[in-house]
Parts: structure tokens; C-alpha cells; sequence
């Protein structure tokens, strides 16, 4: 009986050392939490929802990293046509807490004199790998940056998509002159080893679209997390590609992702793991943000200015396009009008009335109209360009119709 309670009480004793040692490596076990966002287009509408969103993760995980993809600007005149451009969306992003951007395409939409003010209202700095400014611009942006939360390095690099057939993004030639772009893969590796030395997660920021961060995970498997942007689709759960995960939500803050990556007491990273939010489910707003926005909106009355009734709804970027293309015509006097698919920027419309706001929501870039004298020929080749320029999206018309076929 004696021998049994003594092999019983060393058993026992063994087990709970065990239990002990357990609950010491999961307590060592880190989580970093993180929130991306990406193409939110300065879209004023939702942000007060997207800090409610923020809020409440933050007050769950407080150092909570946010992090962004780029193309913060363009697409809502509250900020685009402020007096001084992007100011709006780039305060509420600093309410937001964000800690790093990205450079997107559209941040040259405004020209480089607006992109350096931008980063200097910023209350955090924009990254990119691939572009390289002239030093009399005097606009700073580094490759990468090493962050330290709870103990844990995060090293954050940024990219942006570059056209191969053209040489830098998709933005006007005049608004990006000067500066010098590469292509995402090649500048990606001059950094990627670099970063992971001094780091215990890697993450790429960025807005090189679906296909080239698949690319960028084929090339790079060593990096943790790719959160992109620019291609504007929602990419489902925990989607991992050749080991790496990577995110991406729809525009103008319809979504944003939940990401967790998980560290062992070492620094290695043993999960990882994303959702995506449904901002418009949100119940919680910032009204901090709401007041702001408020603010913004009132400093330029001109917006609410009603320019023409609208008698029935329009659903689809098709008759938006066609009704874009039939303004042009009306307006030049022109016999036809083309419209690119991928400048009409929201594909329905069931409101009673056309205001300036909405106008410039529709239109945001500011694009001038040109007038040429075309023989048959060549207006035929202005629509198949439609295709080949505008990342497979088809042009819109007016006083024409057309029919496209492809092999």
C-alpha cells in the first residue's frame, strides 16, 4: 500500500510539473493583432464605421497595428476636392492610428506638391521598395520599417504595382515625372532577406493586385503576410499561398481584415490566420470621426448643389458608363464618345436627384475631354485599346454601338 501511494504521488506530482510546463509555453506564445485596409479611397462615408470597427478590436488586442495597401485617396470629392486635397482622409486615417502605408497608384492622382503635404500630415510613414525620388522633391520614403510590439519585431515593407508596358503605375505620366519605379518582384528582393534578419514577422504591404502577390508569394515564401490592394476583390479566410497568407478586401472601406500571427517564445511564427469585417455590420461608430467628417463636408457647400432630377434607378457600370459618354458627346458636341470602364467608379445609382458630390464621386479623377477627327478605323482601335489599357475592362459609349468578340 505504501509502495502504490508513493508511485501514485510521483505520478501525480510528474503529471502536474507537466501541466506546469504546458501552460508555460502557451503563456511565452504571442499574438500581434493587426487590421488591413486597402484602396479605402478616401470614401467618408464609412470611416466613422471603420473606427467603430478599429475601436473595438483595440480595445480587446491595445496595440493593435493598423496597416495599409495603399490608394488611400480619390474617389470621395469631401476630400479630393477639399482646399487643400486628401487633408480629410488623411486625418481620419491618423484618427484611425494607422502606423504604416504603402504607396498606391492614385496617391499621385493630386501631383507630387500634394503627395509631399500628404505625408507630412501624416502621423505615419508611407513605404515603398520600388520608387525612388528625385532629392529635389524632398518627398522621404523609406523601403521599410522595423516596429516592435509586446516584444516582437515586425518588419513592414512596401511595394506598388508598376505597368510593364509603361513603366510606372497607373496614374497620369505628369503626376508621377521624375520619379524612378521597378518592378515589384526585383525590388522586393533586394529588401526581403534583409528585413527578415532583423525581424520575427515579415509582412509586404501591398498594392501590386492578386496576381502579383501571388507572384511575390511564389518568389518569396519567407515573408508572413502579404496584405494587398489595388485589384479591389475579397479574398476569402486564412488564404494561403505557397505558405504565405495573404489578404485583400473590396474598396472604399466596404471590408477590412482581422489578421493574428502567432509567435513562440523564440520568435518563430507558428499560425497565422485572417477574417475579413464587414464594415457596414458594424453597430459601433467613432464619433470623433463622424464630427470630422461632418466638419469637412460643410467647408464646401458646393457639393450639395442638385445639378438635375433622376427619375428611375441605374444599376450597372454599363449604363453609368453610357450615361457618362452621353455627357461628353452633349458637351462637345461631338458625334460620339468613348468612356474607359475603369474610370466610372460605382455601378449604381438610385437617388432622386444628381448632385455635384455625386457627379465627382462618379468621375473622380478630373480627366480632361479631348476632340480628334477619326477615320472608322482607328475608332475601332480606340475600343479594342479599351481592353489591353484597362486591365481587361471594356470601354463605354455613346452615338455608337458595338459588339466585341474574344478568343
Amino acid at each position: 500500500l505504501i509502495i502504490y501511494m508513493k508511485i501514485y504521488r510521483f505520478r501525480f506530482i510528474v503529471a502536474a510539473m507537466l501541466v506546469v510546463m504546458s501552460l508555460n509555453v502557451t503563456a511565452q506564445n504571442k499574438e500581434i493583432h493587426f487590421v488591413a485596409i486597402n484602396d479605402i479611397h478616401a470614401c467618408m462615408d464609412r470611416s466613422a464605421a471603420l473606427g467603430g470597427v478599429i475601436d473595438s478590436l483595440r480595445a480587446l488586442y491595445p496595440n493593435l497595428m493598423v496597416l495599409s495597401a495603399g490608394d488611400n485617396r480619390t474617389g470621395d470629392p469631401v476630400s479630393d476636392m477639399y482646399m487643400e486635397p486628401s487633408r480629410p482622409i488623411t486625418e481620419v486615417m491618423n484618427a484611425f492610428g494607422v502606423q504604416a502605408s504603402t504607396i498606391g497608384n492614385h496617391e499621385f492622382d493630386a501631383g507630387q506638391p500634394n503627395f509631399r503635404r500628404q505625408l507630412e500630415l501624416s502621423n505615419f510613414p508611407y513605404l515603398c521598395c520600388n520608387t525612388k525620388f528625385p532629392d529635389d522633391m524632398a518627398i522621404k520614403v523609406d523601403p521599410y520599417k522595423i516596429f516592435e510590439v509586446d516584444g516582437v519585431k515586425i518588419g513592414v515593407i512596401g511595394v506598388v504595382q508598376v505597368n510593364p508596358l509603361r513603366g510606372y503605375p497607373d496614374c497620369h505620366i505628369d503626376n508621377c515625372k521624375g520619379v524612378t519605379f521597378t518592378q515589384p518582384i526585383p525590388a522586393v528582393g533586394k529588401y526581403v532577406d534583409v528585413v527578415r534578419k532583423q525581424c520575427d514577422i515579415e509582412i509586404l504591404l501591398s498594392h501590386a493586385g492578386c496576381d502579383g502577390d501571388s507572384l511575390l508569394a511564389k518568389e518569396y515564401p519567407q515573408i508572413d503576410v502579404i496584405m494587398g490592394g489595388h485589384t479591389h476583390k475579397l479574398l476569402p479566410p486564412n488564404n494561403i499561398y505557397n505558405g504565405v497568407l495573404i489578404t485583400q478586401s473590396i474598396n472604399k472601406m466596404k471590408y477590412c481584415y482581422h489578421v493574428i500571427v502567432t509567435v513562440d517564445e523564440t520568435g518563430k511564427v507558428i499560425s497565422k490566420k485572417s477574417q475579413p469585417i464587414n464594415v457596414d455590420n458594424s453597430r459601433q461608430r467613432n464619433q470623433k470621426i463622424a464630427g470630422m467628417v461632418k466638419k469637412f463636408l460643410e467647408d464646401n457647400p458646393l457639393l450639395s448643389e442638385e445639378l438635375c432630377k433622376n427619375l428611375n434607378p441605374i444599376n450597372g457600370y454599363e449604363k453609368l458608363g453610357s450615361l457618362m459618354a452621353d455627357g461628353q458627346r452633349y458637351g462637345c458636341g461631338t458625334k460620339i464618345a468613348l468612356q474607359n470602364g475603369g474610370g466610372v467608379r460605382f455601378s449604381s445609382f438610385d437617388s432622386d436627384k444628381f448632385t455635384m458630390m455625386d457627379v465627382l464621386k462618379l468621375d473622380p479623377f478630373g480627366n480632361l475631354m479631348f476632340i480628334y477627327k477619326l477615320k472608322g478605323y482607328e475608332v475601332i482601335e480606340v475600343i479594342k485599346s479599351f481592353r489591353q489599357n484597362d486591365e481587361g475592362m471594356e470601354g463605354y459609349s455613346s452615338g455608337c454601338s458595338y459588339e466585341l468578340t474574344v478568343d
